[in-house]
């Protein structure tokens, strides 16, 4: 989803960013910066896609549909 498609999405369900943030609390500046792609955060990002009913993957592809990051480092263990 696109910024502007989250924000829609929250109005359609009659949800406030504040009424969000409140009940995430956070700031309300927090929650604008996930929407807008501007602030990482999974609790916020969750908390936007249970607001709408959606997926979190759905609504915020760029961070949960990616590959995994290599988790060992490519210098040998001391």
């Amino acid at each position: 989803m696109t910024p502007l498609q989250r924000q829609f999405a929250l109005k359609e369900r009659g949800i406030t960013q504040h009424q969000l943030a409140r009940d995430l609390g956070v700031h309300d500046v927090s929650v604008s910066d996930v929407i807008l792609g501007r602030r990482v955060s999974d609790r916020i990002m969750r908390g936007i896609a249970a607001a709408i009913g959606k997926d979190v993957r759905s609504v915020f592809p760029q961070y949960y549909l990616q590959p995994p990051k290599r988790k060992t480092s490519k210098t040998a263990a001391a």
